[in-house]
């Protein structure tokens, strides 16, 4: 018996030394599907692309689009009745119902008039389904929940808008101004922030204008890696034309499927990959924004000046209020030679954090890398397919590696999945240093087929959000940027508020937090959290959700970190603006948005601008 035990614990040992010294595989492909195809009108995604039960117990993901579709996920059920400690049953699936009515538009008809006299009849919209459509983001709690379970929006859209040339677009505004009307920027409507709310108060004509016509590389100049994009384009339109050219921008958000240029720098955006190539406002040398007083932009785009404020600054973060952004110059870069994915298992939360900042010492930094709480790690195990005969039998022995030889406990190992991307030599270095280095804080390979698993089920979380809200599971991320020794602390903190909120909402069952550390800094990190809860038997749930989301957010501020590392304030966040900016700094902001639009023509609200 000691020897059966002696062979299996050497050849447990002998296959993740072989996992350790193996060099991560070269994988070129895609984390989705670039084709393109019908959206989802309000819920998240493709109409082909749902999570869909596959019998009692297991679920599936419909369509091709993702690697995590096409396999049934006998595990992933009864992961999400553990940790919420409710049942989920097909036959308890709520309908799912857009409202039959809406209200009836404002009506400008001099505003009407003159722009059927600038625009195509297919470039105006009065139609009461693309007005529901473009009257809010992604918001799945208070927005999308309210809509899809009997709920309706207090105010919606009255005009929708196609400008297909930045001259359009000028006209647009110029008549908005003339005739009294108000306009809302939409790119991709992925925002989670509230940002295109309309104002309930607001009694003038709303237009949408639907930028996402607007999607031409104006030029290209592969001499000096700059491109010049219309700002409706989506990130995977934009990837797709430059990869086609040899070149990418880098930058990789979560929505990049749906979110546009436009919509990052109005947002101040961040993506999977800024190790690399940097946040939005790094990669964007030039942008233009159209406002109602005329243009702001600076007439050329050199690798950096010093002549005073630049114009661009007024663009990041501008969420909609100033004006409408209708193109950029960005950088952009040579499609790398090889992308490598990688994997590491932590003993701990600290080991993980621990290995990270050593990372930035060391400046080995790969193109992503990422750190998941060990709730987020058992969520993605939890998608996984059955394991076949040999597949279960390697599971079995890693286990027993792991938590028996190893004494990993189960219920506090992380994981961090890791993209690199470059040179055949660069990637070499990184790979070699980042594995050596895990080793010092008891990192052990994962695997480079874990690493890719792992960076893509971020495509697939917001298609997860939907389907449990059906269940009245309400549900929702947000994230925050903290120093390296607040790390700890905010997470701690937020775990501990939301069971204390739970409480005195006698909220059923129990909450979710998991959490990963998406972005590093030299200073600190960002920190992405997912938390839901379910609302069966609370009157107003969603009200209650964001009751207990507020609270949450306030423990961050307390506890160091920031209010938002790359959502945007919109409205869910700008009660809070107080507490981070000086009075002076929100009365300069205003100050400038009436020099911009003195008739606020763009009259959504959002940040420091509010309405109400």
């Amino acid at each position: 018996m000691l020897e059966i035990l002696a062979i299996c614990v050497s050849v447990t040992i002998i296959l993740f030394l072989i996992t350790l010294a193996r060099a991560p595989v070269n994988d070129d492909a895609l984390c989705y599907n670039d084709n393109d195809g019908a959206r989802n009108p309000h819920k998240w995604g493709y109409e082909d692309t749902r999570f869909e039960f596959d019998g009692p117990r297991a679920v599936r993901v419909t369509g091709d689009r993702y690697p995590i579709a096409g396999y049934s996920m006998p595990h992933f059920v009864d992961f999400v009745e553990k940790v919420l400690g409710v049942t989920i049953r097909p036959e308890d699936a709520m309908v799912e119902a857009v409202p039959d009515s809406v209200s009836l538009p404002v009506e400008n008809n001099a505003f009407l008039q003159a722009l059927q006299e600038t625009l195509g009849a297919d470039q105006i919209s009065q139609d009461d389904s693309d007005r529901l459509v473009h009257s809010h983001g992604q918001l799945s709690v208070d927005e999308v929940y309210r809509l899809l379970h009997g709920d309706t929006l207090e105010r919606i859209i009255d005009l929708v808008l196609y400008p297909e040339k930045e001259e359009e677009v000028s006209s647009i505004i110029c008549l908005a101004n003339t005739h009294g009307a108000c306009l809302v920027p939409y790119g991709g409507g992925t925002n989670v922030s509230g940002a295109l709310v309309c104002a309930t108060t607001e009694q003038r004509c709303i237009a949408s204008v639907d930028m996402r016509r607007m999607t031409k590389i104006l030029w290209l100049d592969e001499e000096n890696l700059q491109a010049c994009i219309e700002a409706g384009i989506s990130g995977k339109e934009m990837e797709r034309e430059l990869n086609s050219k040899g070149f990418t921008s880098g930058h990789d958000p979560d929505s990049i499927e749906f979110s546009t240029l436009g919509g990052w720098i109005s947002t101040n955006a961040s993506g999977m990959k800024k190790n690399k190539y940097g946040n939005i406002e790094e990669i964007v040398l030039e942008a233009t924004l159209v406002t109602p007083t005329g243009e702001i932009e600076a007439r050329s785009a050199t690798p950096r000046n010093s002549v005073g404020i630049p114009p661009k600054v007024f663009l990041f973060g501008s969420e909609g209020n100033f004006g409408i952004i209708t193109k950029a110059i960005i950088k952009i870069h040579p499609l790398p030679e090889i992308r490598r994915y990688g994997s590491l298992i932590f003993p701990s939360l600290r080991h993980g954090i621990d290995f990270l900042k050593e990372l930035r010492r060391v400046g080995a930094i790969p193109a992503s890398i990422r750190l998941v709480s060990n709730v987020e790690f058992r969520f993605g195990q939890a998608l996984k397919p059955a394991p076949g005969f040999f597949k279960g039998i390697t599971t079995g022995i890693q286990k027993l590696f792991l938590f028996k030889i190893m004494r990993y406990r189960p219920l506090e190992i992380t994981a961090s999945t890791i993209v690199m991307e470059g040179s055949e030599r660069e990637v070499e270095h990184q790979a070699e240093t980042l594995f050596a280095t895990a080793k010092t804080f008891k990192g052990i390979s994962g695997g480079s087929g874990n690493g890719r698993r792992g960076y893509m089920l971020t495509f697939g979380i917001a298609y997860i959000r939907d389907f449990l809200s059906q269940f009245q599971v309400l549900g929702e991320t947000f994230e925050t940027s903290v120093p390296w020794d607040r790390i700890e602390p905010v997470c701690q903190a937020v775990q501990d508020e939301l069971i204390s909120q739970c409480r005195t909402y006698n909220v059923p069952g129990k909450p979710y937090l998991a959490y990963r550390l998406t972005q590093t800094y030299h200073t600190g990190v960002c920190i992405y959290f997912t938390m839901g809860f379910c609302g069966k038997g609370i009157e107003k749930s969603y009200e209650v959700y964001h009751n207990i989301e507020r609270a949450l957010r306030q423990v961050i501020l307390d506890n160091g970190g920031s209010l938002s590392h790359h959502h945007g304030i919109g409205k869910i966040r700008r009660g809070f603006l107080p507490q981070i900016q000086t009075e002076n700094s929100v009365r300069v902001q205003r100050d400038l948005k009436r020099s911009m639009d003195p008739n606020n023509v763009f009259a959504i609200g959002n940040g420091p601008f509010s309405t109400s």
